[in-house]
Parts: structure tokens; C-alpha cells; sequence
């Protein structure tokens, strides 16, 4: 009898073991890991992404069904290389449950790949080219952002219907800057503009935009249309200024040309022109204003484009990791699948995804910095239109 007794406590025992072991699994840590350029011409808006990032883990508290959230952050220098090598580090090394982030389109790309190979959850913070979740599109990767088409080539169609007929289109010469003008030249002339001269400059490499800005200057052009962002988009919008091209040829764009991290290092420049951008930190929404509110409170400032982008990004994320319970399905492609089958409110309005797993954009506005009676900068709200379509191009069926 002793003898039974002592077979049936060991049992017993193992039984509260493998119990303990399984609860122990179950409250491990969710691993996280987030990919920006923290160095170099893309640092600041990256700075801003993972500020937004940090609020959406905030509002849950930095857990999911009771799962700690573990964030593993990786440098990918906008280099397609060394991102391919920090998404190996992340998944084989760090064994990261899904990988987040990105900004560079060339390096989207890539880690597209990659993640496909892997058969691991790759979700897009920017990386705007089209063939991300066009040519290149996988049921193991997202984008909670938004493609260049869906958001320049409405743009195009606007300016064009509102006074602009000749342009010139301007911006670095790689894959996102192409992807960008492709997409605005495309709506400015099926809606009666002209491109009157494309001027592409080396990425992460020019320093002087004067040959660009003369050519410019000469084309009889009445706007440059541009897209920079980061140390570029201060350079560029400075050297437009002390060219004397402010009036002459006035520089439209994006939220990021004219980025709010950047209306430090350029001063009133930004009071005047108009620019289209995807928020407004102003916007009187209930998700919007809470979302401002957490993030004057963790970082003492107004959240901007590149926040809020960065809280989308963690949002969709956790919002799917809800639908599991907090545990990562087997098969990568079921979260992915889980993700596009999302529909909520967020601080630029409704998120809802494609079939190729690309965020769509409800709207886009028209503002202009203006100084308010205290003399700060506001952004003010002059019109709004649609976001478009992605381009065709998926033929993988999810």
C-alpha cells in the first residue's frame, strides 16, 4: 500500500508539474521584434514610430491576455542587407514571435522574402512601395500604413482640379520616391495636369540641392512637387527658401516634407505652403484626442504623422494577438489572415485592410501651418478627399 501510495504521489506530482510548466508557457513573454533606421537620414521619424509604438503597448499595459510584451529593437541602417540580417538575428537568435516595423521600401522588400521563407509574421509600419503587397505580397506580411498609390495618387487628381496644371516632380531616387511621384503623376495627368520634368536626386547622398533647384527653376513649372523625409526634407525645403523659390515656385508635398519633427531645424518655412498629409493631431475624435492625451503624458509633446503611424502599427498587432488569447497561432499566415479581417478606429480614422493585407486610407487632408494668437505652429484644416486603391498586382491567393 505504501508502495502505491508513493507511485500515485509521483504521478500526482508530475501531473502539478507539467500544469505549472504549461502555465509557466502560457504567461511567457510575447517577443516582439521592431526593425526602424534608428541612425542616420530616417532617425527622427523613426524616433516618432516607436514613441507610437510605446503608446499602443501603453494603453494595454504592455500585455496581451496577461503575456508580457517583450520589444527587441534592431537597427536596419535603411540597407536591404543588414535588415536581412537583423530579421535572421530576430527570428533564429532572439526567436522573436513576429517581426514589426520597417520603414525603407527596399528593405520591405526584402524581409517580404524573408518572411515568406520563415513563415513569419512580418508587419509593415511604412515601407509604402506598391509591390509590397502588390508583386511582392505574401499571406505572411501586413502593412497597417498605407501604399503610395492609395495615398498620392488621389493628391495628384486634387491639385490638378484645383488650379495646378504643370508640375515638377522631385524626390530621392529610390524605390518608396518613385513609388510616391509615380503615383501623383499618375492622378495629376489623368485628371488634365502635366509633369513638365522629373528630377530624381541620390538617396541618403546629396547634401546640395542646387542643380536640382536650377533645373527646376527653368522648367516654367507653376509647383514642384516633392516628396522628402527626415535630413532630407530640411535640406531640401531650407535650400528651396534660399534659392528665392518660396513664391517663384512654390514646393508642395506630403506630411513629411514638412514633417512636424522638423519644425525646430526649419523655422517659420513651414508657415504657408500647403501640404496633404493623413492626420491631424487636432482631429476631435474620441480615439484621437485619448490617443494625444496618452502621449503628451509619456513624451511631454503632441504626438505627429510618424506617431501616429507608429501606434497603428502597434494596434493592429495587438488587436490580433486579442483574437488568439494572447498566443501565436502555428501557421504565421492564420495571424496575418486574423489582421486583415480587422476594422477599427484609430487617430487617423478607420483602418480596415485589403485582400493583400495593405491598410487603406479613409482620408487625406489639405493643411497649411499657420501661427495661432500665441505664436505657435498649427496645422490648419483646409479640405479632405479620399484615399485611393492599391494598384493591382497580388496574384497569390491567401
Amino acid at each position: 500500500m505504501m508502495r502505491i501510495s508513493r507511485i500515485l504521489g509521483a504521478i500526482f506530482g508530475l501531473a502539478l508539474s507539467s500544469g505549472a510548466a504549461a502555465s509557466a508557457e502560457d504567461l511567457a513573454r510575447l517577443k516582439i521584434g521592431l526593425i526602424l533606421p534608428y541612425k542616420g537620414v530616417y532617425a527622427v521619424p523613426s524616433e516618432g514610430i516607436d514613441r507610437g509604438f510605446q503608446v499602443a503597448l501603453a494603453e494595454y499595459g504592455s500585455k496581451i491576455a496577461g503575456r508580457p510584451i517583450q520589444i527587441i529593437r534592431a537597427d536596419d541602417e535603411l540597407a536591404p542587407n543588414v535588415g536581412v540580417q537583423q530579421f535572421n538575428r530576430l527570428v533564429q537568435l532572439e526567436k522573436v514571435d513576429l517581426v514589426a516595423g520597417v520603414v525603407s521600401s527596399s528593405v520591405g522588400i526584402a524581409l517580404s522574402g524573408l518572411a515568406d521563407k520563415a513563415q513569419k509574421p512580418l508587419v509593415l509600419v511604412d515601407t509604402f512601395a506598391d509591390e509590397i503587397t502588390g508583386k511582392f505580397c505574401s499571406p505572411y506580411v501586413a502593412r497597417t500604413s498605407f501604399s503610395a498609390n492609395g495615398f498620392q495618387y488621389n493628391s495628384g487628381k486634387y491639385w490638378a482640379s484645383h488650379g495646378i496644371r504643370t508640375a515638377v516632380i522631385m524626390g530621392p531616387d529610390y524605390s518608396a520616391g518613385h513609388s510616391f511621384l509615380g503615383a501623383f503623376k499618375r492622378g495629376f495627368e489623368e485628371a488634365g495636369g502635366k509633369v513638365v520634368q522629373e528630377i530624381w536626386t541620390p538617396f541618403q547622398k546629396t547634401k546640395d540641392w542646387g542643380a536640382a533647384l536650377t533645373q527646376a527653376s527653368s522648367s516654367g513649372a507653376q509647383v514642384i512637387y516633392a516628396f522628402y523625409a527626415g535630413a532630407e526634407a530640411v535640406q531640401v525645403v531650407k535650400q528651396h527658401a534660399d534659392f528665392g523659390l518660396r513664391d517663384k515656385l512654390p514646393m508642395i508635398g506630403d506630411h513629411w516634407v514638412y514633417d512636424k519633427l522638423n519644425w525646430d531645424a526649419i523655422g517659420d518655412l513651414v508657415v504657408g505652403p500647403k501640404f496633404i498629409t493623413t492626420y491631424l493631431p487636432n482631429a476631435k475624435t474620441e480615439v484621437n484626442e485619448k490617443f494625444v492625451a496618452r502621449y503628451r503624458e509619456m513624451f511631454k509633446q503632441d504626438p505627429e504623422v510618424n506617431a501616429e503611424l507608429g501606434d497603428d502599427n502597434g494596434k493592429a498587432i495587438l488587436l490580433t494577438l486579442e483574437k488568439f488569447g494572447g498566443k501565436m497561432p502555428a501557421d504565421g499566415s492564420e495571424f496575418i489572415a486574423a489582421m486583415r479581417s480587422l476594422n477599427f478606429e484609430s487617430p487617423r480614422g478607420k483602418v480596415r485592410f485589403n485582400a493583400s493585407g495593405s491598410a487603406l486610407l479613409e482620408k487625406i487632408y489639405v493643411v497649411q501651418v499657420a501661427k495661432d494668437s500665441a505664436g505657435t505652429l498649427v496645422p490648419q484644416y483646409i479640405d479632405e478627399f479620399a484615399g485611393a486603391d492599391d494598384l493591382p498586382g497580388c496574384t497569390k491567393s491567401f
